[in-house]
């Protein structure tokens, strides 16, 4: 017999099962009566070492990452590792190179006691992925997820409006000309930016929107920029989906011996530290991703803690997002066509 033969004739998670045998004081006394019927009907004998290794389940959390951008990984670890270290949780990375290495770090992880994930997108719009946790009655936390309605547990950011308010400031600089390098087509965050562009370009009574598709890389950057430069030469200012990409777009440009900002103003999203560090440095909008890693965290072990409580609980943050502004951008060149 095993922890999870007992959860099934208990009717609870193994989280709550867990938690009662190990003294079980945050879980509601009914629940409590219930896993200890199962144990002794079962003849359920716990396994010392299996409850040393499973003990800390609730204290170790699996992160999921797939997103291309190193810069993207370096703010969610800082967010992580900063909030499991205050609640004294233990953080294991696991980073898939393709949908079966994602499963197969998952899986290990389960297997070693693991019940708690941060799954940022695009692995919390796995199908696989949220297949494999919820056979195991695992808990998760999606952040920037697709689909709002299949996650109990999230943390987004408003990438619509931060998006908007970064397309109507640079019509106010005087651009009419303004390009789009999109994201992964596969991420809502990236949608989301490119429709709350779209609707201030719409609003504005701009029709001419060219996009091109990025990737989150930095070579994918440089690929769409020479696209775009190639397709509309008219183009003054250019929007990158995230600051890697942005930075690309302003290699690019030095590259055509265009001056930014004043021949070509380059804005990009998420402010991670190559915003700064690049010259001219890259107005961005910042993604708060720290501060979605902490609160995942937070949300994982307010979770465990009220485990057999309210397990249908579902909670869904939206954080915003910062407009900044540095030197990469700048109204257009007197001469430039901007009506």
């Amino acid at each position: 017999m095993t922890i999870d033969d007992v959860a099934a004739a208990a009717g609870v998670s193994r989280m709550t099962v867990s938690r009662v045998l190990r003294g079980g004081h945050l879980v509601r006394a009914p629940l409590q009566e219930r896993v200890f019927a199962a144990v002794k009907k079962l003849n359920y004998r716990l396994n010392v070492s299996a409850r040393a290794l499973a003990g800390s389940g609730p204290s170790r959390v699996g992160l999921v990452y797939s997103n291309p951008s190193q810069a993207f990984l370096s703010e969610l670890l800082t967010g992580a590792l900063r909030e499991s270290s205050k609640l004294g949780m233990q953080l294991t990375l696991t980073a898939d190179a393709d949908t079966h290495d994602r499963t197969a770090e998952i899986a290990a992880l389960l297997r070693s006691g693991v019940q708690s994930f941060v799954l940022p997108s695009p692995a919390c719009d796995a199908p696989d992925v949220l297949k494999l946790l919820r056979e195991a009655q695992a808990r998760w936390v999606a952040i920037s997820p697709a689909n709002l309605e299949i996650h109990p547990l999230s943390i987004s950011a408003d990438h619509f409006d931060i998006a908007g308010r970064m397309t109507a400031r640079l019509i106010e600089l005087g651009h009419r000309h303004i390009g789009f390098i999109a994201g992964v087509p596969a991420s809502k965050g990236a949608a989301e930016r490119l429709r709350g562009h779209m609707r201030a370009m719409a609003a504005a009574g701009i029709k001419r929107c060219p996009v091109e598709q990025g990737y989150f890389t930095f070579q994918s950057g440089l690929e769409a920029t020479e696209k775009m430069l190639a397709s509309f030469p008219e183009c003054t200012a250019i929007i990158a989906c995230n600051d890697d990409m942005a930075a690309a777009a302003i290699s690019v440009a030095h590259r055509h011996h265009l001056d930014v900002p004043r021949d070509l103003t380059i804005v990009g999203f998420d402010d991670t530290p190559i915003a700064s560090i690049v010259s001219p440095a890259i107005t961005t909008a910042r993604q708060p991703i720290a501060e979605m890693a902490q609160s995942a965290i937070r949300l994982l072990h307010s979770a465990a803690m009220a485990a057999g409580a309210d397990e249908n609980k579902r909670t869904q943050k939206v954080l915003p997002c910062t407009l900044i502004e540095r030197e990469s951008s700048a109204p257009p060149r007197p001469t430039a066509k901007t009506k």
